[in-house]
């Protein structure tokens, strides 16, 4: 064999991609190994080094999880960062103060984009990164925690529209955080005895720098200036919230807490709690206590000015769903579940003792509130002796309501004021399609009327429904958390199990967090812990 066939100079690149010795390779290919060696070093044959700038061979049987990092830290700030763009400056001061006061890693995976045109750019000489975040990149993966990964060494394009497309099983059974400068969380299935998978991605701490054409102009729209925090307390358990910073100074919220460019503010005021679908009947008693009802509660450490119940009732003893199942009918006949009366009672006493003072409830008519209504249209009281009085008295409510015009109202409000009583507190009951805004100074904010259930146009509801709405929006009803451009959606503080939620399931115990600017966090509790 000789240098001089092109067949040869592969066969050396693939013996030196398998680890082979020169010594082998010069009795393998009969070249010796001075010439193998300057071949190597491109001394020789540069016309072919040249036309062949990329190794045209190449391989390796290992992928990505066979080298990860281990890092063992208790506390990260994780953001991302674009080739030949300058950092914001306030909000890299600002985490980088958070990280001083906390005592966090940062760290910043980068991704390519040309700006002159060629959009399938890859990292190359011609790339720089702005030299005040050179120390904290890192573009490999690694674990953070066990089950959570950092994927810094993906390089995905800003203009991706769903950067987390085709990645559902890239981390295989680990929750993953992908450097992005969009902000989106997708919750995935897993088998009900296992955690739900998160998927992340951060925002980007550089600047918006994108080519005036359609793909690069919708970047820029959600190009967000943002980093995940994530805190790993002493038992391994991981927490990740979002740190959405104000565009123009880069001042951030995390919680109580207000993080500038120079100090931070403590004891700082949160505007609302989205709480994760409540199902009173089916209450974790664990995400209850972390969330409403233990002094270092969510609600009592926040103080939100606005509380949001999505499906306070679960309606388990009549849901439309199995009540002509007559196996479930006598389930809950011999647990003595079957009162309509009793559900509701438990909602009661659920929104008088999650009442706080300054903080204004609001009810968010539901698809399972909404099962009331059904059940009074579809009944037959004559066959059902456990509610048939129940069912009269808010029977004749009904009709009492349309004579005087009111049939739009909330009707589990009604029945709560009017037959079942007991409610000592001023929550308010919206209506199906009732708008509720909050943080709306600057005519753009976040709508909070909606239970998520209904689409457009009379279709079903979702996250990309609401998406297309062009408003910011949260959301519930489906029971997994997930983050969409400007569409939250909480998750359930009910049990994971309910009965109907068979096979692999995305549900997670998750909450909506919404500070007075407009931005917001997502806090998924674990354990009974909503933080570390």
């Amino acid at each position: 064999m000789s240098l001089e066939h092109n067949s040869t100079k592969v066969e050396i690149l693939r013996l030196i991609n398998e680890g082979v010795s020169l010594r082998s390779i010069e009795e393998s290919v009969g070249v010796s190994r001075s010439a193998i060696s300057k071949f190597l070093r491109k001394e020789s044959y540069k016309d072919w080094w040249s036309q062949n700038e990329k190794p045209i061979a190449s391989g390796t049987y290992l992928d990505h999880h066979s080298n990860v990092k281990k890092l063992n830290k208790k506390r990260y700030i994780l953001t991302s960062a674009q080739n030949n763009t300058f950092v914001h400056p306030g909000f890299l001061s600002a985490l980088e103060v958070m990280a001083e006061e906390i005592d966090a890693q940062i760290i910043v995976g980068t991704y390519s984009y040309n700006t002159n045109g060629f959009q399938n750019l890859e990292k190359s000489d011609g790339e720089w990164f702005d030299p005040k975040i050179s120390e904290y990149i890192l573009d490999e993966p690694a674990e953070l925690a066990k089950g959570l990964m950092w994927l810094g060494e993906l390089n995905i394009l800003p203009t991706a529209v769903s950067p987390l497309s085709g990645l559902h099983s890239y981390s295989m059974m680990n929750s993953a955080i992908v450097p992005h400068s969009k902000v989106q969380l997708e919750s995935l299935p897993t088998h009900k005895t296992e955690s739900t998978r998160m998927m992340y991605t951060t925002g980007s701490v550089t600047k918006r720098n994108y080519i005036q054409k359609k793909a690069g102009q919708k970047a820029s729209f959600h190009h967000v200036f943002g980093a995940l925090l994530v805190e790993v307390d002493d038992d391994g358990d991981w927490f990740v919230r979002q740190l959405i910073a104000d565009s123009k100074t880069g001042s951030f919220q995390d919680l109580d807490t207000l993080y500038t460019s120079n100090y931070k503010v403590v004891n700082a005021p949160v505007e609302a709690i989205n709480w994760g679908d409540i199902h009173v009947e089916k209450l974790d008693f664990d995400v209850a206590t972390a969330s409403f009802f233990d002094p270092d509660s969510m609600l009592n450490v926040l103080k939100p000015t606005y509380q949001f119940i999505h499906d306070g009732i679960d309606f388990e003893s009549r849901n439309h769903h199995n009540i002509k199942d007559p196996y479930f009918r006598f389930k809950m006949y011999h647990q003595d579940k079957e009162s309509v009366k009793e559900n509701i009672e438990m909602l009661v006493w659920f929104l008088n003792n999650v009442h706080k003072e300054g903080t204004k409830t609001v009810v968010v008519e539901s698809n399972h509130d909404l099962a009331l209504k059904r059940w009074l249209k579809e009944a037959d009281y004559k066959t059902d002796p456990a509610n048939a009085i129940f069912f009269l008295e808010c029977q004749l409510l009904m009709y009492k309501l349309i004579e005087a015009g009111k049939d739009d109202s909330s009707v589990l409000g009604e029945v709560i004021k009017n037959v079942v009583q007991g409610l000592d507190n001023d929550a308010v009951f919206l209506t199906q399609d009732e708008s509720f805004k909050i943080c709306n100074d600057n005519e753009n904010g976040i709508e909070c009327g909606s239970h998520g259930h209904l689409g457009n146009n009379g279709s079903r509801g979702g996250i990309s429904s609401y998406q297309k709405l062009g408003a910011r929006s949260n959301i519930g009803h489906s029971h997994s958390a997930g983050i969409k451009d400007g569409v939250y959606q909480a998750g359930v503080s009910a049990e994971l199990d309910m009965g109907y939620n068979t096979g692999g399931s995305s549900w997670s115990h998750s909450h909506i967090v919404t500070y007075p600017n407009g931005k917001r966090t997502i806090i998924t509790l674990k354990k009974g812990k909503w933080r570390a």
